[in-house]
């Protein structure tokens, strides 16, 4: 079983190709639609936000290994890490570069959209865990489920008593897992906003 041999860290530099590419992948299990062309454009694209990310020290990015291969990422954040909600710079100039000016439009867009999702503040004790994605080709070994229960311990090791995460409404491979593993709704994203934004919905566990 891949679940039995994962081991999550915190990301470094060399990894910041491999998780653009499950950011990628991330996108389209989750907001379909959204980016268009090459996959290797769309990941070069990635690549130049997650290295500044890590750079930067911005979150807190973690990869998941099985025999030495990244299979997964997650974000942890705690309410005193440094966040930041600005884009590196010369991310528009990227874009432009890599999957061109229509596409960047769109992406632009659809930031605008998750905008509108209000922000999640995290109070002392909790974490906020983001940008759950699993490699496709390690999908159905048990590695998500690993993957949680690793990045809940390295949130209690912060000093965490319970995790939020937000869930796309329709991803019910995701929120199925995240029901299994102990987490429960919390609020929703206002329906008013289904429209013009990404629906959905909030949930918590108590990490005891």
């Amino acid at each position: 079983m891949i679940a039995d041999t994962i081991t999550l860290r915190p990301a470094v530099p060399d990894d910041a190709g491999a998780i653009a590419d499950l950011l990628v992948q991330l996108y389209r299990a989750e907001v379909p639609g959204t980016l268009h062309g090459p996959a290797a454009s769309q990941v070069r694209l990635f690549q130049h936000i997650v290295a500044y990310e890590i750079a930067h020290s911005i979150g807190g990015r973690y990869v998941v290994t099985a025999n030495g291969q990244i299979v997964g990422s997650a974000s942890l954040r705690m309410p005193t890490w440094h966040t930041e909600d600005l884009l590196p710079p010369g991310t528009f100039s990227t874009a432009i570069a890599t999957i061109g000016i229509g596409d960047t439009l769109r992406l632009i867009l659809s930031a605008l959209r998750a905008a509108l999702i209000p922000e999640v503040n995290i109070a002392s004790g909790e974490s906020y865990i983001s940008s759950v994605v699993v490699d496709t080709d390690a999908r159905g070994h048990g590695v998500g489920a690993a993957m949680m229960g690793q990045i809940e311990d390295e949130a209690r090791r912060h000093g965490a008593r319970a995790a939020l995460l937000r869930v796309v409404i329709g991803n019910d491979t995701a929120r199925r897992l995240y029901v299994r593993l102990g987490y429960q709704p919390v609020s929703r994203t206002p329906p008013i906003l289904d429209r013009i934004t990404f629906p959905s919905e909030l949930m918590r566990k108590e990490l005891g």
